[in-house]
């Protein structure tokens, strides 16, 4: 027996009616409320703007986004389209009994941006839904954009090449230092109490994951200034009104996110790096490779800044202000003090508050309160430093300093600034390339090629009072007596910091030190070394500086200790500096000490480009000359 299927006329319209319905909900699922046509999606999710709203990678194949809940798709870690089709889809979705998860709460630079490239009914930058955002409200309040360059911190060996961060300013005219302000940061999720070395291993194989955290400026300059004390360059950023409401609702969308964390190049400054690239036309990171120091952010920003000028437009880089550290203003509200003044501080500082009244004696009215406002800043300036739990004697300190500052007529003038020093995105670049000649009795004449990732030189125009920092440091010879290719040296790490402060204060050493591990030839063979050495160092004027050192050091070669006592001048005009260095080195276990002199000058040519020649005499029979062409970048 045969059945035929037929549809009575009403029936009939009913079933096309839902057959139809079906097709449109399809369509509705890639091309809701065909908001956009396949040829507008397929463009749009090719967008270099859409693929940096993702955090896709240099190849576009994927998000380096970790965290589930950044994608509407269940293929948006990997297909741009996708998630572009689910977030225009999501536009149009019901609004939730708890409005902030809405994809419009969520997600509201993806629709600012594609407000401007396709028509959103009823489209508002912040809909009263999103309560948790409007209260929020910084697109409103924000009037300019800063990025902030700190100084490094040989505390951390995350933070010894410095560190980036931005700060979102509001202008507010009772918090004129914008400590209220917000601050977003990028850094690694590293467990408390994380040892060393596995933290060193995670933190360059991408064992850690990383977010944007945000919290208020004042928290930033509590830990930089006043507890790292690290000196902070405020970079504010001349960006139009669409670019900070793009970047400041994208920091919304980020925040909390996980990322994977490279210590070397996928750092702090790459990310901030990444989210100016989203906003600018000019890219930031065009120069990152396998090392991305915080730095070189601040280089291209200033590159950047230079020829938006040259072309007679206003420039990306507003203002540049120096923040100096806590213990920058300390050092510097002493230095104003005269002599004897000095010495009352000292004395109460060393003998105790009791001791106030006694030590001023002597002092004009006007000189006591400078002295006490000097003592009242080291107080702070120590109650911060021993934090979470402050002495008792520190306390005293400053309850008996109070008492006696009031008893004084108020100051009749501001308290003056330390001087500004200058950032060191004008100097050189971190990275170095050099080519030049060496001669040496022993080894001969021959060319040198030199590369080092990370250097800050003493004589280079990114030094900060001579300090100085270089990282993988090498030089290879080529030619010679042997004529062949050998290594000249490879200084694993080198640093020295000069201290020429006259104000010990408790936990700030007054000693100048400098370290060096590495490898160096030493006649026909190589010698592994490790030297720490200590000195003093002191100002003489403005363009010298002195200092005295002791080095001792472990060799692989006899002598296998070594003492190498020296002195030293460094001085510096304009783009021209030098440094003079004598010594004694040790040369035997019986005291038999070698002379050494030697003598080095480093003209700078211009930001890139830098002429070294040096002369170094060991003995009347040894002496090494090297002449060479340096270029950082």
């Amino acid at each position: 027996m045969r059945t035929s299927f037929l549809l009575r006329p009403p029936a009939a319209f009913f079933f096309f009616c839902t057959l139809f319905c079906t097709f449109a909900s399809v369509a509705y699922a890639e091309f809701p409320v065909l908001l956009l046509s396949p040829a507008q999606a397929e463009q749009l999710a090719q967008s270099p703007t859409w693929l940096k709203l993702l955090h896709f990678d240099k190849d576009g194949q994927q998000s380096e986004i970790l965290s589930k809940d950044f994608f509407l798709s269940p293929e948006g870690h990997h297909n741009a389209q996708a998630e572009l089709l689910a977030t225009v889809a999501a536009y149009t979705a019901p609004w939730p009994e708890n409005g902030d998860n809405h994809a419009r709460c969520r997600f509201p630079a993806r629709y600012y941006w594609l407000s401007q490239q396709i028509n959103l009914p009823d489209y508002t930058l912040a809909p009263s839904q999103c309560k948790t955002f409007v209260h929020w409200s910084l697109p409103k309040k924000v009037q300019s954009i800063s990025l902030f360059l700190v100084s490094g911190y040989l505390g951390n060996p995350a933070s010894v090449f410095g560190h980036a961060l931005l700060k979102l300013n509001t202008g507010v005219r009772d918090d004129q230092a914008g400590l209220f302000d917000l601050t977003v940061s990028y850094g690694a999720l590293v467990p408390k109490d994380e040892p060393i070395l596995r933290y060193i291993l995670y933190g360059l194989g991408g064992g850690y994951q990383a977010g944007f955290s945000d919290r208020y400026f004042y928290t930033q300059d509590l830990v930089y200034s006043r507890t790292e004390f690290r000196d902070i360059w405020d970079y504010e950023l001349h960006l139009s009104d669409a670019q900070r409401t793009l970047l400041i609702l994208h920091l919304w969308e980020i925040l909390g996110k996980k990322f994977t964390y490279y210590f070397l190049d996928e750092n702090c400054a790459y990310r901030l790096a990444e989210l100016l690239d989203l906003v600018l036309d000019q890219p930031v990171l065009e120069h990152a490779k396998l090392w991305y120091a915080p730095v070189e952010i601040f280089h291209r920003l200033e590159a950047i800044d230079h020829a938006e000028k040259a072309a007679g437009q206003a420039g990306l880089i507003s203002t540049v202000r120096f923040i100096p550290s806590a213990q920058r203003r300390l050092h510097h509200q002493f230095s104003l003090l005269k002599p004897e003044e000095q010495e009352v501080a000292q004395a109460v500082i060393q003998k105790g508050p009791d001791t106030i009244q006694a030590e001023l004696t002597g002092l004009k009215q006007e000189r006591q309160a400078e002295v006490l406002d000097t003592l009242l800043a080291y107080a702070n300036y120590r109650l911060t430093a021993e934090q979470p739990a402050p002495s008792a004697a520190t306390k005293a300190l400053k309850n008996k300093i109070l008492p006696a500052r009031f008893l004084l007529p108020a100051s009749s003038k501001p308290r003056e600034e330390p001087p500004a020093l200058d950032s060191p995105a004008v100097g050189n670049r971190p990275m170095l390339t050099g080519f030049g000649f060496g001669y040496e009795e022993e080894q001969g004449a021959h060319l040198r090629l030199r590369w080092a990732p990370f250097i800050q030189e003493t004589l280079g125009r990114n030094s900060l009072a001579g300090d100085e920092l270089a990282v993988l440091d090498t030089s290879i010879g080529l030619g010679g007596n042997e004529d062949e290719l050998f290594l000249d040296y490879l200084d694993v790490i080198r640093i020295r910091k000069i201290k020429t402060s006259t104000f010990a204060v408790e936990d700030d050493s007054p000693w100048s030190w400098q370290l060096r591990t590495g490898i160096a030839q030493d006649q026909d063979d190589y010698d592994a070394l490790f030297a720490f050495g200590v000195g003093r160092a002191w100002k003489i004027g403005q363009q010298l500086t002195a200092y005295v050192m002791t080095d001792a050091a472990a060799h692989s070669l006899e002598p296998y200790f070594r003492l190498r006592p020296h002195a030293a001048l460094l001085a510096g005009q304009g783009s021209l500096k030098g440094r003079l260095l004598a010594g004694l080195e040790t040369a035997d276990y019986q005291g038999d000490v070698v002379p050494f002199l030697r003598a080095e000058m480093q003209w700078s040519l211009s930001e890139q480009l830098s002429l070294f020649a040096g002369l170094e005499q060991r003995e009347a029979e040894n002496s090494n000359v090297s002449l060479e062409l340096k270029w950082y970048w």
